[in-house]
């Protein structure tokens, strides 16, 4: 089998997959007839298939087989078949899909001390998704087959094999209702998930298996100020200003770090900041905005939106201080009485300025929502604008349809959101799936030699995030209505997560610098660790 995942991962890394394109299609293609070709799925032509994702303009699609056994305990082999573009490889871009060709080129290329170690080596696969996240691919087609060709077999595996990870996962959100379907016609009960990302590690000689994800919430932020000439600045109220001490209140604060078993989240960065000029006058902006993402273990979105709120009332109540600090100043030197200008904190969530906008204008901001957009939709298939640049351009248009035009700050969600989610979340497991991490790390000790370790979050964001929910009473009320783009060019099916309730793993290979040019995997994990490690979970469970 070794040989089988060694010339299968080189195979599939020679198919182009670039994430949200067409390209995605051919890779899924391959391993569409790479199952057609098993014999299993010869007998039982039922058993796999393309799940065409109908709502994706580019018709993606999830491959999916199902091995059937006895019983109706599942275990899921989950990956995604998609990679990031290879631009990064500049001159070498043509050798990226090609590991053998690829390795000869780097020879002269300007590695760092570690990349340059490993490359001499010869103990590593360098190449556009060898890590990320072909092998995993490989490793679970060969199981799945492995596992085909046993008599007798005890139990079910389903492989899935999804689009579009690197990007909004589509795939999983969308394989939400092929598990649904799956359960119901096959009558199957989800033991088990098992992702097959790559891992990193921080001492190179202890490997790291993950039961669970972290979470992602894009916030976006919103500022309205009040314009005016320069030369009449305090008639005025700069967005600016006051989106500047948004960031600085926000940017890195440990404040929405979360902690869980020692293990603990990144403080958010923004990812983008700018007003809304689109060119010079001498006028101060109308308005500015930005995002940035929070990294949770535990907050939900109602704690987010609360915390968010609360810095933010700060950061403008401190803004009007300090404006009319400098107001009086001001008025000092021009030899005037001292006045205040009287400006007002305001801070609304989404879900408030749109339920506003509604009773305000009613049926013509309704018409103008929806026109809006149907006109993103295209500039997003066209490279204009993307997601959470929309969202700000969609609540600035449910601003204008508010009578009420004083300054306010508007707080909102953008696409994509992923749940946080670790076995620690389960109120009760089986014992097969409660002590799985304790099992694989004896297991790889005492038949393996190889030490590994076990976390609760997987810090990379994946797609095992849509495999449950929790604490869903404090995410379906708050993410939906302050998500400006929910129902129309995203969704996840929140309650049908919180009703299939799946645990998870992550048992992937050793991999480094994804998404640079010297990405690469250990060939050890490849050929022998990996696949060992995730049989012995499936038996675990089945």
């Amino acid at each position: 089998m070794y040989k089988d995942i060694g010339a299968l991962l080189y195979k599939l890394v020679s198919i182009k997959s670039d994430t949200g394109t067409d390209l995605e299609k051919d890779v899924e293609e391959f391993i569409y007839q790479w199952l057609k070709e098993v014999d299993y799925f010869k007998e039982n032509t039922d058993n796999f298939g393309k799940y065409v994702i109908e709502s994706d303009p580019l018709k993606r699609s999830i491959v999916w087989g199902l091995v059937k056994g006895e019983g109706n305990e599942t275990v899921i082999l989950l990956h995604h078949h998609d990679v990031v573009d290879s631009y990064d490889y500049g001159i070498l871009q043509e050798f990226a899909y090609d590991p053998n060709r690829l390795k000869d080129k780097l020879i002269n290329a300007d590695l760092n001390e570690d990349a340059s170690k490993d490359l001499n080596s010869g103990e590593w696969i360098f190449g556009r998704g060898t890590a990320d996240m072909k092998a995993g691919a490989a490793i679970h087609m060969c199981l799945l087959k492995e596992y085909s060709e046993i008599e007798d077999f005890k139990g079910n595996i389903l492989f899935m094999s999804v689009p579009d990870e690197e990007s909004l996962s589509l795939g999983a959100r969308k394989g939400v209702n092929l598990l649904k379907d799956l359960k119901e016609k096959y009558n199957l009960s989800y033991a088990l998930c098992i992702d097959g990302e790559p891992h990193e590690r921080d001492d190179k000689n202890r490997g790291v298996i993950y039961e669970g994800s972290v979470g992602k919430t894009m916030v976006v932020v919103y500022v309205r100020g009040k314009k005016t000439h320069i030369g009449h600045i305090f008639q005025g109220l700069n967005p600016s200003h006051i989106l500047s001490e948004i960031v600085t209140n926000i940017d890195m604060n440990p404040v929405f770090s979360d902690i869980v078993q020692g293990e603990v989240s990144p403080p958010p960065s923004w990812s983008y900041i700018r007003d809304t000029k689109e060119q010079y006058d001498a006028s101060i902006p109308e308005s500015a905005g930005g995002y940035f993402s929070v990294l949770t273990l535990t907050q939900t979105p109602k704690e987010i939106l609360e915390n968010i709120k609360k810095i933010t009332e700060k950061s403008f109540e401190d803004v009007i201080k300090r404006v009319n600090k400098h107001y009086s100043k001001f008025r000092i030197m021009s030899h005037l009485p001292i006045e205040s200008l009287e400006w007002d904190v305001d801070v609304k969530l989404f879900s408030d300025v749109y339920k506003q906008a509604m009773e305000d204008s009613q049926g013509d901001f309704a018409n103008a929502y929806h026109m809006k957009l149907q006109s993103i939709k295209e500039d997003i298939a066209k490279g204009k604008t993307n997601i959470p640049n929309s969202t700000l351009e969609l609540i600035g248009l449910t601003l204008d349809y508010l009578k009420d035009k004083s300054p306010k700050v508007v707080i909102a969600f953008s696409p994509p959101y992923y749940p946080h989610l670790s076995n620690l979340d389960f109120a009760s497991l089986p014992n097969g799936v409660k002590y799985i991490g304790d099992k694989l790390i004896k297991y790889a000790h005492d038949n393996l030699d190889s030490d590994y370790i076990r976390k609760y979050y997987f810090m990379g964001i994946s797609d095992l995030s849509y495999f449950a929910l929790n604490n869903s009473e404090e995410v379906i009320p708050y993410i939906q209505p302050n998500m400006p783009h929910w129902g129309h060019l995203y969704d996840i099916p929140l309650s049908d997560l919180r009703d299939l309730s799946i645990p998870i793993i992550n048992i992937g290979p050793w991999g480094k610098d994804y998404h640079k040019f010297t990405e690469r995997v250990l060939r050890k994990d490849v050929l022998k660790q990996t696949p060992e490690l995730t049989r012995y979970a499936i038996d675990c469970i089945l």
